[in-house]
């Protein structure tokens, strides 16, 4: 659990953050007492953004030397040496900044050189180095960052399954609206440009806003949040279906036409839109994700609309002339 809230606009104290650093060097090393460091961790709120902080720069502090295999007194001497150098690094960046202030930021260049993506249409699977498993769908794009201290996927956009592996290193999940961290569990994340969505299946989640980082929110399974620049929405049930993509699905029920057309576009390249007078149109059914326009074709056929193509990649649905 996340410790105590204290105000998110305080500056993390040094020797806060020296007490992080050198939990890292020790745990590095396998020195430290994994029972003692999440004693330490929930103690404070404070603890946990110094923590928080640290294990977002992980790939800026460097490895620790093989500090075991040296003499005592070299060792310690190592140990200090970089735990200094990590210290350093952390003031620099948390000294006077909060931790919404530092979350993981994502942009077009990110997305674009992201290690794992998918186009328009395409699904995959990945297999984590933990022996968890990683399922995208369509159009995303993310990056794993594992190391001694911690598992974390940095989604940029898109939408992901994750089934976690029995590891005891935490399982975070970035995504530029906030971070989720895994309680042994099964869920998806859905990432859009305004907002992401959190869906648990299995056990639990715990999820921590950028804009509210003093506010954690735990979800059990089939809860469902949604949450942006604004904090966090109520805590819904997960719609039925929720999880029909990995199966190659879509399914709607009532669903405004404006929403499966939406929905739809995410799966073909280009614009697909909805014209208005047609958008509140409820449509009930099961679609085939893996050939978009023979799905528009069956709805146009069954609903009395047709698709009118400006170019292959920029068509709108709408009301067939009588």
């Amino acid at each position: 659990m996340f410790g105590p809230a204290t105000s998110p606009s305080a500056p993390i104290a040094r020797k806060v953050l020296a007490a992080a650093a050198h939990w890292h060097v020790e745990l590095q090393c396998g020195s430290a007492d994994p029972a003692a460091l999440q004693a330490w961790r929930d103690a404070s709120a404070e603890h946990e953004r110094a923590w928080d902080l640290l294990l977002r720069m992980d790939g800026q502090l460097g490895a620790i030397p093989a500090a075991l295999a040296m003499p005592a007194l070299q060792a310690a001497q190592q140990r200090r040496r970089s735990a200094a150098k990590i210290l350093a690094l952390l003031v620099a960046a948390g000294g006077g900044i909060t931790l919404g202030q530092a979350g993981w930021q994502s942009g077009p260049w990110q997305t674009l050189t992201a290690s794992l993506r998918t186009a328009p249409g395409q699904r995959r699977h990945v297999t984590l180095a933990d022996g968890g498993r990683l399922e995208m769908n369509t159009a995303s794009a993310l990056d794993v960052a594992y190391s001694a201290t911690h598992r974390r996927i940095r989604l940029h956009r898109g939408e992901i399954m994750i089934t976690t592996a029995p590891d005891p290193r935490p399982f975070l999940v970035d995504t530029p609206h906030g971070v989720i961290r895994a309680l042994g569990t099964r869920f998806g994340i859905r990432c859009d440009d305004d907002d992401s969505t959190v869906s648990v299946f299995e056990h639990a989640v715990e999820v921590r806003c950028a804009a509210r980082p003093e506010a954690v929110h735990r979800l059990e399974t089939g809860q469902q949040l949604r949450f942006g620049a604004t904090g966090a929405d109520e805590v819904l049930s997960t719609p039925a279906h929720q999880d029909s993509w990995l199966r190659g699905m879509l399914v709607a029920a009532d669903w405004p036409l404006q929403q499966l057309v939406a929905e739809l576009a995410r799966y073909r390249r280009g614009r697909l839109a909805c014209d208005a007078a047609v958008a509140r149109r409820p449509v009930t059914g099961t679609y085939r994700l893996d050939d978009i326009d023979a799905v528009l074709e069956s709805l146009c056929a069954s609903h009395g609309l047709q698709v009118t193509y400006f170019t292959r990649y920029w068509a709108t649905v709408s009301a067939r002339p009588a």
